[in-house]
């Protein structure tokens, strides 16, 4: 009786461990990486392969912001949601180019609520319209309608965004080199908000170079402690040059008080080697300053 007893409660079970975690499958023939809508982590699942998402519930729905790779270029495909059916669901090629952006049922009355509620007022008529970078910088949007959208100078977006009318504040993260200018000097990043105002029948928002305006604190003297599991190499900013082991300490230099993004390259516990990005926020207390993993974006495999 109690081996019975055991198979049962056993068969009772299986299924329920099964379905833990949920599973994501990359049915596209290019590398993805899944990021939580937090962005406190992310998943990089190769072409055709199936990987176990930590981080996503073992049923229900899903939000999650898409990455793709084209070459060595990172492209986002915005914020996804999905079906989780049996802990498991699918990336599709459908999801890379923008055509799915939401469950299966969700109607035009959905997005239009959905898109409202970044704004305020429910009140408020809305408009239907395309984000245009006419600046001399790539920007992508860290907030509000445009959430995930990423441009490079001249490009519109393939997206269309349903806006509300009135006042609208953007946060935009941009590079600060301009396109134009020598790649050499290395990339830099700030946070720059775009406010203006949105009016009925509007067809497209342009974003101009006047339009950022540029969140830069006052100049903080300080040096910075890497607890990152792993050795990383600053490719450009004040410590350009310079490799840190798990527990080092980098040289002082000067960083503006507020966000600031680092960029940096790597050798992946999967034998890769990466460039991407340490994003911290410094204030006048962080003496040292500390890079944690969590603090790794924009993550990017370098083809050999």
């Amino acid at each position: 009786m109690k081996k019975l007893f055991l198979i049962i409660v056993a068969a009772i079970l299986v299924p329920t461990l099964t379905f833990a975690q949920a599973k994501a499958t990359n049915t596209t023939s290019k590398s993805i990486t899944i990021k939580p809508a937090d962005k406190s982590s992310e998943l990089v699942i190769a072409p055709h392969k199936k990987a176990v998402v930590s981080f996503a519930p073992a049923s229900g729905t899903f939000k999650f912001y898409l990455f793709y790779y084209e070459g060595m270029n990172e492209k986002s495909a915005g914020l996804i949601e999905k079906n989780i059916t049996k802990g498991e669901f699918d990336i599709t090629s459908g999801d890379l180019s923008g055509q799915k952006q939401t469950v299966a049922k969700t109607t035009e009355n959905d997005i239009t609520s959905k898109a409202k509620s970044y704004v305020g007022s429910s009140s408020n008529p809305t408009t239907t319209l395309v984000l245009v970078d006419s600046s001399d910088y790539k920007v992508v949007a860290l907030d509000g309608p445009f959430v995930g959208t990423a441009l490079a100078p001249n490009q519109t977006s393939q997206r269309q965004f349903i806006v509300e009318t009135g006042q609208l504040e953007v946060t935009f993260k941009h590079d600060v080199i301009k396109e134009s200018e020598d790649m050499a000097k290395g990339r830099k990043y700030r946070q720059s908000v775009y406010s203006g105002i949105i009016v009925e029948g509007q067809t497209m928002l342009v974003l101009k170079n006047e339009n950022l305006m540029e969140l830069k604190g006052e100049p903080l003297e300080t040096l910075a402690k890497s607890l990152i599991p792993y050795k990383i190499s600053f490719t450009a900013g004040p410590w350009k040059g310079q490799a840190l082991r798990c527990g080092d300490y980098t040289k002082k230099a000067q960083l503006s008080e507020g966000f600031n993004s680092l960029a940096i390259q790597f050798v992946g516990s999967d034998g890769l080697k990466y460039q991407a990005d340490i994003e911290v926020i410094v204030t006048k207390h962080d003496k040292p300053l500390f890079f944690r993993e969590t603090d790794i974006v924009n993550k990017k495999v370098i083809k050999q």
